[in-house]
Order: structure tokens, then sequence, then C-alpha cells
């Protein structure tokens, strides 16, 4: 190589290599840096290198070969790629990491060949390409993450469903195809609507706007299945925003949690039933929830006691004493202990009651106390109890005699020793009955083989004392015939003799049998009902057909039914029991709209309920005559009023409702009567077994219904309409 070459030309190309930003060096045939630039300096001294001459006159291919440690490969595989060029021409390129301690960084290397003069040289470029690297690994990692989402949703066990802004489905995961049962490819696209169920308040869009305000939403939602199913749903929510963090949509995850609530719902129920103390607190105390029974003996409502600290509450807070006995029984069950004693708790009047007082830690899956459990049982007649057994047996024989529960105890003879208040219906044939052989009393009572197998348990225990429970004991008497339930338990004890003897314990579910038969017979009422409403429909549609052109039919049927909808709504959300006047009245003219309802309409009348029956055959007047007001009456002008009033009269013995329209065109009697009109003055009166009277006043229509107000629809809603069907 002839050097001069190169030295020669230094002048010119110094200037041009300085001026680019990537590191540049000029190696010559052999390998040997002839020129780098500015970049290539600064790189070296800021990175440790040669800081003398900054590798000018060192071979770049020995340094390659002889690198070792981390990113040795590399080099090794750069120093092959130039040798070829420095043979062959031609360029080589080459993507290396060059991680520092301070940070991670990846380089480009790119030679390329020239001559200068009849010698090769060759021009070496390292362009620092991290920025590029990272936005390239971030796109692996984001599509990665993506798929990692779209199989964690796919497997997920819950329904997840997402949708845009107007309601439209985007997304519908395995779990939803289950929980619902429409295939994804059914669903994409559809409005999430599709799975609210009939009259279902609040739209798709309603939801959104919370959703959109709020970054996590939760809340239970009635839903239905493809099989016409509702079920309970606790929906968890979630925005979902564009790249510029706009919201686009929404993500829900959806749980059925039907049989969840309707457990909570019946241990609601057993709690607020049991004249018992059951609470939960926060492991500092805090009362979060109470049930009903300590709240009524105490004359005090939830909001009094909830959010406060459990020793400051009503019960406790008569003395200082009380108080700190509470506080340390706290201490210790946060610890993991259960406490329990007795103690007299405040209720009404000043009075102090004993309770049997129990606090037990409740914990999480992890063992750590979340939660402390409360529990307190009335013992005051216990306590009078245990002071009176110190003197007499007589108090355990009028304890056993005044039971409310069944109790009667055989002695070590198999004789019948002590028989309860509560247990005398059961043996209600058996006389003599103290002193009798209880296998003679069984046998009287119940046929075989339950009566053997009962004589047997009661020897067993008797013998062996084995404690015996029959949670539910279904059996018809033999006796009486009568079938009757009971859920029993037998124990052995020692009797007033000192001898051996078994008391059984005894709680008659009969009535508890006969309420479940009711349950049955209520059922069966709905479905009753129901085959009624069909009958209303159908009628509804054939008079309607009857009476409308055949382009108007479904408009007008579409609107009775609706309006039809609306006063079943109510009866069903009042279980059957009444429908409020001032509901059924606001239900029925909702179709009018907002304007109307606020400016053009006035509504007064006291709180009075109907029937089921009175509030189908009103309402549906209510909404022919809401729209011929709309088409041809008051509203249907710009100034026009309508009064809609209801009041009892004849003190209290009747009851009237009022339909006053003004200022409207001229009004003149119809020449014809359409199905509409009969539904105004005959439908209705015959509902509530009362009179209608219609006039068509020039200033406006007036319609007054008057009926005795302890009346109830003689002819119910379905055959009424069968009945003007028929006609």
């Amino acid at each position: 190589m002839t050097q001069s070459n190169l030295v020669s030309a230094l002048p010119i190309l110094q200037p041009i290599v300085d001026a680019m930003h990537d590191g540049v060096a000029v190696v010559s045939q052999d390998g040997t840096i002839e020129c780098v630039n500015q970049a290539w300096r600064q790189f070296s001294s800021d990175n440790g290198g040669n800081l003398t001459d900054h590798y000018l006159g060192e071979n770049y291919l020995q340094i390659c070969r002889e690198s070792t440690g981390e990113g040795s490969q590399w080099a090794v595989q750069i120093a092959q790629g130039l040798s070829r060029v420095l043979t062959d021409g031609g360029e080589f390129r080459a993507e290396y990491p060059c991680h520092s301690e301070m940070e991670k960084r990846w380089f480009e290397f790119l030679a390329s060949s020239f001559e200068l003069n009849g010698e090769r040289f060759a021009l070496i470029t390292h362009r620092n390409i991290t920025i590029q690297q990272l936005i390239k690994i971030g796109l692996t990692d984001a599509e990665q993450n993506t798929r990692n989402l779209a199989a964690i949703v796919v497997t997920m066990p819950d329904a997840v469903i997402a949708f845009d802004l107007d309601g439209r489905i985007t997304s519908w995961n395995p779990a939803a195809e289950k929980l619902y049962g429409y295939e994804c490819e059914s669903m994409v696209g559809r409005s999430i609507e599709m799975i609210y169920p009939a009259g279902w308040a609040r739209s798709a869009r309603d939801y959104i706007a919370e959703i959109a305000a709020s970054p996590f939403r939760s809340y239970d939602v009635v839903r239905q299945t493809k099989s016409g199913e509702l079920r309970t749903i606790a929906v968890t929510a979630a925005p979902i925003r564009s790249a510029s963090s706009e919201i686009i949509g929404a993500s829900t995850i959806h749980r059925d949690v039907t049989q969840e609530r309707l457990a909570d719902k019946r241990l609601r129920n057993v709690l607020d039933n049991l004249f018992a103390f059951v609470g939960v607190l926060e492991p500092d105390g805090t009362l979060v929830e109470a049930n009903r029974a300590p709240l009524e003996v105490a004359g005090i409502t939830a909001e009094d006691v909830i959010g406060k600290k459990f020793w400051d509450c009503y019960w406790w807070s008569y003395a200082p004493d009380i108080q700190k006995q509470l506080q340390e029984a706290c201490a210790r069950a946060r610890e993991g202990e259960i406490v329990r004693y007795d103690v007299e708790v405040r209720v009404a009047g000043e009075h102090l009651l004993w309770i049997d007082f129990q606090l037990s830690p409740l914990r999480d899956d992890d063992g750590t106390v979340v939660n402390l459990i409360p529990s307190g049982i009335d013992i005051s007649d216990r306590k009078a109890m245990v002071e009176a057994l110190k003197t007499s047996h007589d108090t355990f024989q009028n304890l056993v005699a005044s039971s409310p529960f069944g109790i009667y105890t055989v002695d070590a003879d198999f004789r019948l020793a002590h028989v309860s208040d509560g247990a005398q219906s059961v043996f209600s044939n058996v006389r003599p009955l103290i002193g009798r052989d209880l296998a003679e009393a069984m046998r009287i009572i119940w046929p075989e083989p339950f009566a053997s197998e009962a004589i047997a348990l009661f020897r067993h225990t008797l013998a062996t004392g084995e404690r015996y429970h029959a949670p539910t004991t279904i059996e018809s008497r033999q006796d009486s015939k009568d079938v009757e339930s009971y859920d029993w338990m037998i124990e052995r004890i020692t009797m007033p003799d000192g001898r051996l003897g078994v008391v059984c314990n005894f709680y008659d579910l009969s009535e508890r049998q006969r309420y479940d038969e009711h349950v049955r017979f209520l059922m069966r009422e709905v479905n009753h009902r129901a085959k009624n409403l069909l009958t209303v429909v159908m009628s509804m549609a054939r008079q309607t057909a009857r009476s409308s052109p055949p382009a108007d039919f479904i408009d007008r049927f579409s609107q009775r039914l609706q309006a039809l909808s609306g006063s079943q709504d109510l009866i069903v959300r009042g279980n059957w029991g009444g429908v409020s006047v001032k509901d059924l009245v606001a239900s029925q003219i909702k179709h009018l709209g907002d304007e109307m309802l606020g400016n053009r309409i006035a509504i007064d009348g006291p709180e009075i309920v109907l029937t089921p029956a009175a509030a189908q055959g009103i309402g549906m007047a209510l909404h022919e005559l809401s729209t011929n007001a709309l088409k041809y009456g008051s509203l249907s002008g710009p100034v026009g009023t309508v009064s809609i009033v209801w009041d009892t009269m004849e003190d209290g013995g009747a009851f009237q409702i009022r339909w006053s329209e003004q200022d409207g065109p001229l009004v003149t009697q119809p020449q014809t009567g359409g199905f509409g009109r009969t539904v105004i003055e005959r439908m209705a009166a015959i509902s509530v077994d009362g009179d209608v009277e219609l006039l068509y006043a020039p200033a406006g229509v007036r319609w007054v219904l008057t009926a005795p107000v302890n009346a109830i629809a003689a002819v119910g809603g379905a055959e009424l309409l069968k009945s003007l069907g028929d006609r």
C-alpha cells in the first residue's frame, strides 16, 4: 500500500468525514485505521477508548479478532465482513449491541469499499440505531402483549364484552357465548342492547356516559339470554381509549351472580328475622353491618350506628367499663382469638339485656384478619334460669314446659318423664301421657316402619350417648293421617334422679311445608296471569285491526301494546299488590314528551293504590285519551292544556279521576266510535265497577271516571277485552 495516496487526499477527505454525524473511519486494505472523524474521536473519549490517537494506525481487523468477553461474537462477524469488503469490494452491514453501564445501545456497522489512485480502502461507519431498535422492541412487545391479552380474554372464565360508543359489540369472548347463548359471529357488530330485557329503562349510551365519567365502575344488572332466561349479572366496566387518549368504547366483564344474590337475600332475611345480634366490623372496630333485631330492640336505626366505633354505639355506651371490655375484645380478635363472654347491653327505655356475646375473626385465603364478626344471643331467660336452678329443679321443669319448641324427656326406664307445652300437640292422642312407655306412644302416633326406626334411635342414644339429628323428617301420622314435618334431635342427659335419660328437641316444620305449597300456588297464579295477559294482547290486536286501516295497524297496535306494557311493568314492580295512580298516569303520558309534561299537562291527586285489574283498565283509557289529545284535541295545537286530577269523595267511599282539556281546537261529537272509544267509555268503567262520563264540550274533551274505593274489577283485564271483542 502506498500511504501517500491517502495522505494526499486527507485535506479534502477529513472535512467531509468530520461533517458526518456518525462515527466514521477509513481503513486500508490490510485493515489499518488511516483516518477517523470527529464523531469517532468523541465516542472514543466518552467510552474509555484510546484517548491519545483514537486508534489511528491500529489494525481494525486485529482489534475485532482479539476481542473477548461480551459482544465478541459480533466483533468476529464484523471482522469477517470487513475482510470480504477489503478483498472483494462491495459493502457489508451488521447490527450489534453496545451497551454501557448507564444505558442500552445498538449500532449499525456499514463498510463500503472505494479506490483511491489504484489502492482499495474501506469507509466504515458506526451509526447509533438505539431509538429505532427500542421502537422495534416496543412494537414486538406490544404485539406480544396484544396476543397475551387476547389469549387471556379467550380463556377467562367470565364473559368479556367490548362495544363502541354507539353500543355496537366489538368483542365477545367464549365465556360470553356460554353465558348468553349467542355465538361471537352473530353478535359482533350488533347492539349490546340485544341482551337487555324488554322494557329495560336504561340504554347503552346511558351506561357509556357513566363509564366515560369514571375509570372503573361496578354494578348489578338484569340481562336476558338467548333462551329468554333472565340472569342477575355483576358488571365491571372501564373505558377503552385510543392512542390519543380519546374514549372510543367500553370494555365490560360480566359475571353471573344470580344464585349469589338470591343467597345474599335469603341470608339477609334469615339474619333480619333472628332475635340475635349479628354484625360485621372493620378490623379497627368500625361497625359496617348489623341485622334488624338489635336495632329494633334498642329503638334505633342503622344510620345511628353504621360507621361508628362499635364500643361507641348505643348498646355499649352506657358504661365506660363495658366499652373498655369491648375494645380489649376487639384487640384480641384482631390477633386471631375468638372472644366470648356474657354482658349486659342497653336496649330501648334504658333497660339492660343479658346476651351471650362472641367476637370472631374473619380471615381471607392468606390467613389475614379482614373483618371481625360480633354475635350475641339474648340469654336473659338463661340467666334467670341459672339463678333459679341454684334453689330448685322446678325451674328447669317450668322452662321445659314453656319452651316454644317441642321438648320431651325419656327416663332410664324408657318412659316419658316431661312433655313441654310445645310438644303436647304431637302427643294429643296419647293418654295417659307422663309415665307412658315411649315405644307404645310412638306406635300410637306413627306408622311402621318409622315408629320402630325412631324407637331404635332413642334406645341407641340412651345406651351409647351418641347424638342423633334429623333436619327434615316428613311422615303421615298413624292416628290422624295428617302429614307433618319436623326437625328433631335427641341427646343423652342426666335426669333429676341421677340416672341417664334422653331429651328430644324438635321444631315443627309443617307450617313451613304449607308455606312452600303456598309459594307453588302463587307460581301457578303467576302463570295464569301471564296467560291472561297474552289474551289481552290478542284481543287488543283483533280490536285494533278491526278499527284501523292496514297501513295504520302496526303503529296503533304498537302504541297500545306499549301502554299495556307500561301498566304491566308497574303491576309486576309492585309484586301484583297494586299500582300508584300517580305512577300509572306518568307511565301512560310519558310518550307525549318532556316539553308537554313540563308545561302543558297538570297532574294532581293524593297517594292512592289501584288493583292490577283497575290499573290495566284505567291505564289503557289514559293512553287513548292522551293519544287523541295529541292528534285531535288540546295538545294538537300550540297552547292547549290537559288537567289530570284524582281524589276520593263521599267521605272516602268513592274514587274519581278527571281528564280535562282546554284551549285546543273546537270540539265536536264524533259520529263513529272505534276501539279507543270503547276503551275510554266502557272498559275503564268495567275494570273498576264504576261509571264513566265523557263530554265533548266545545272548549275541550272532559272524561270523568267514578268508582267505589274498595272495588276490585268484577271482570279481569283479559276476560274484559275478550268480552268486548266478542260483541
